[in-house]
């Protein structure tokens, strides 16, 4: 696929897979086209699922060299250890980056990325993990999570998020002392998910180009085609 003026540095992969780890969930995995452990982001997604936004975003950080794995955390209502489930799923996600003899993912360097109701769980693995970078957009906020977490931090929210106020969220960003908070002005939780009624173009291209840079910073991206 020919990389398009203004979407990216590389040609990708994209589709919807399994995870090479047991019992084998589905994921939907985006990725430079080439053979190479390339730094990878691990996305977790809100309540409503694998949306084609999120697709999208996926395939928008592939472009920019990093492999992208989003596990499908979605189960039965009736289900009674659902976030259970859903943290044990993005840790499933980080460890089949890591299986030896990959040669799409990185081993070393991982980001967790975490969308509104994902972000805690994303917050859990990452510190769990290890991992090198935490990116939580819109997501839920929980200061111990990320007072546990010692890798490099990147909070996009909106000032008009109910479930986390501006207020709590300065309150936050000085309590935890580290990272980079930014915060968009009249943006309401559901603003980098294009299919979503809160979605902010502005706010979300910006959001986008501020996790490639981060990525950037952090980790070792595929060079240009």
């Amino acid at each position: 696929m020919a990389v398009l003026e203004g979407e990216g540095r590389v040609p990708i992969l994209f589709g919807t897979l399994s995870l090479p780890v047991p019992p084998n969930r589905s994921a939907y995995i985006a990725r430079p086209d080439s053979v190479g452990e390339h730094a990878t982001v691990v996305i977790g997604h809100d309540e409503s699922g694998i949306t084609p936004g999120l697709k999208a975003v996926a395939r928008h950080l592939a472009r920019h060299g990093y492999s992208a794995i989003m596990p499908d955390l979605v189960r039965p209502a009736t289900s009674e250890d659902g976030f259970e489930w859903t943290v044990s799923d993005l840790a499933d996600a980080v460890d089949s980056a890591r299986i030896p003899g990959t040669d799409w993912a990185s081993q070393s360097q991982i980001a967790l990325l975490g969308v509104g109701m994902g972000g805690v769980a994303a917050s859990i693995v990452a510190a769990d993990e290890a991992v090198g970078g935490l990116i939580l957009v819109g997501a839920v906020l929980d200061h111990d999570l990320l007072a546990a977490f010692e890798g490099r931090l990147l909070v996009l929210h909106g000032t008009d998020d109910e479930m986390a106020p501006a207020g709590e969220v300065r309150g936050l960003q000085e309590s935890v002392g580290r990272g980079e908070w930014i915060l968009y002005s009249g943006v309401a939780s559901g603003f980098f998910d294009e299919g979503s009624p809160d979605f902010n173009a502005g706010a979300a291209t910006d959001a986008r180009q501020r996790t490639v840079a981060f990525l950037d910073d952090s980790f070792r991206a595929v060079p240009a085609t």
